[in-house]
């Protein structure tokens, strides 16, 4: 396939809108993609020559699309328009992706405004503006590291039948793992501890900051699924048991700390209060970047 530049917008009913030189949309320029801004926050006092550094905050990210529907009539365009007005709902959640070959990118949007039209062309020239409250890209698929977990030991070519409950395979003594962080800003994590038999008050901590998510109070059977996300604005912790799903703040211990992964290399220790060898231990995060 030829390597030219995509965006591929989708809203949260599943519509699609291809934005690129090949679409019926075909783009002329789409703007915002890099370009983020940067609000400095400082004090000056009398006398002070300059300013002192307080801190930054990284404004939302706008985008902006202009092309023209790529039509040689009025009667080809009215249904093209209405197309694009109805897939680009503002009511609705959706993400932009961006592509090129095998780059890819997704970041969350809302639109803005509607589309708009320009009737001093025959190819019903258009403008679509989309804002992105958090304003890092990210890529398509999270990255997983495993904790603690079981290893396949042996394999044969025959099949083997279970028998006697053997099992053939060991468990992971390695209680810390690396989560490589390969972004240009923090990240939140999604840590899941599963259980295959009984355990009690599992926990996971950064190695460096010393910064920890541990729960209290909670006894894990096996099948049992506790989940918590640290993310900025997407904060949960659930616990799912007989494929029942409930609430699990209450469980977590209130000096935890809704942890970030600093970029680059982030080692995390796992612990539980018994019942260690009976939980896998995934830590899921997003690398985010600050453009395309």
């Amino acid at each position: 396939m030829k390597k030219i530049e995509r965006l591929i917008y989708r809203n949260s009913h599943g519509d699609e809108i291809e934005f690129s030189h090949e679409s019926v949309f075909y783009t002329q320029e789409a703007s915002g993609l890099s370009i983020l801004r940067n609000t400095i926050y400082s004090v000056s006092a009398m006398g002070q020559e300059g300013a002192s550094y307080v801190g930054h905050h990284i404004e939302s990210r706008n985008i902006d699309i202009d092309g023209f529907l790529r039509v040689y009539s009025r009667d080809e365009a009215i249904p093209l328009r209405r197309k694009l007005t109805s897939v680009l709902n503002p009511q609705l959640l959706a993400t932009l992706t961006y592509r090129y070959g095998d780059f890819v990118r997704v970041i969350d949007c809302k639109v803005e405004s509607t589309p708009k039209f320009s009737k001093s062309t025959s190819f019903a020239a258009f403008s679509c503006a989309f804002v992105c409250i958090d304003p890092f890209w990210q890529e398509e698929n999270e990255s997983k590291d495993m904790v603690a977990s079981w290893v396949g030991g042996l394999e044969f070519e025959a099949e083997i039948p279970y028998e006697n409950g053997m099992e053939i395979g060991y468990r992971n003594p390695a209680r810390i793992v690396n989560v490589h962080n390969a972004g240009d800003v923090e990240a939140g994590a999604r840590i899941v501890f599963t259980a295959c038999g009984t355990a009690s008050n599992p926990e996971i901590l950064s190695v460096e900051t010393g910064e920890f998510l541990r729960f209290s109070n909670i006894t894990m059977l096996a099948g049992d699924t506790l989940a918590v996300c640290t993310a900025y604005g997407q904060k949960t912790c659930t616990l799912t048991q007989s494929g029942v799903t409930i609430d699990a703040f209450r469980f977590l211990d209130v000096d935890s700390t809704y942890f970030q992964l600093a970029t680059g290399d982030n080692l995390l220790r796992y612990a539980a209060a018994s019942g260690e060898d009976n939980i896998e231990v995934a830590v899921y995060h997003s690398n985010r970047y600050l453009g395309v």
